[in-house]
């Protein structure tokens, strides 16, 4: 005959095996529904382009704001559509292409989410790049992370990825301060005109 002490260890193990199984599977289900990070191994680029290769860049927010960039054929150089060709700075347009194409993923969002969860189903930002045969790569920023150290962004239809904010920030920030030249404010000369003295009263000689 069992013992009742036995049956009683039988029930209490019998309890701790069914709580371990519910919190495994109640573990599984969070995981399934929580978008994971996996860091990238090696240093991978966002983009497998060159500086070269770019012809055109627009910018544009979700209110509409746009900026579009372009090399000139005549002159060369890096220019802004609308405004003249000797206006923009295309060192400086150079160089923040130069760091928008260098821009490296940190993570990669490996399981299937909500683009809202991101910022990436109404795009904070596009940025549109246009290459010399006509190819466009179109990228989607989204929201900042929880920490606010990078973005999530999406290249065309790809993964969810995640970079870091400092480059973006130089290149999005065109919509607001435009990489123009500075004009040199031409002095202004003060030419200092003498003060009339008014002329004094002759005394008339006494007969």
């Amino acid at each position: 005959m069992v013992r009742r002490s036995t049956w009683i260890l039988l029930i209490v193990f019998g309890v701790l095996v069914l709580f371990a199984w519910l919190f495994q599977r109640y573990q599984s289900n969070k995981t399934d529904s929580t978008a994971t990070a996996t860091p990238t191994a090696l240093p991978v680029k966002l983009y497998s382009l060159t500086s070269a290769e770019i012809n055109r860049i627009n910018i544009t927010n979700s209110a509409g704001k746009n900026i579009e960039l372009y090399r000139d054929p005549g002159a060369s150089k890096w220019a802004i559509k609308d405004v003249p060709v000797d206006q923009a700075d295309s060192s400086q347009i150079e160089s923040l292409n130069s760091q928008l194409l260098s821009t490296q993923v940190q993570n990669t969002l490996t399981q299937s989410v909500s683009l809202d969860s991101f910022g990436l189903a109404t795009p904070a930002y596009t940025i549109t790049l246009t290459t010399m045969d006509g190819t466009q790569v179109v990228t989607y920023v989204g929201a900042l992370t929880a920490i606010k150290s990078g973005y999530y962004l999406r290249m065309d239809s790809g993964p969810i990825v995640i970079v870091n904010n400092v480059i973006l920030d130089d290149v999005l920030n065109l919509l607001k301060k435009p990489p123009l030249l500075i004009t040199a404010t031409p002095e202004v000369t003060v030419t200092e005109t003498g003060t009339p003295i008014a002329p004094t009263a002759q005394s008339t000689p006494t007969p």
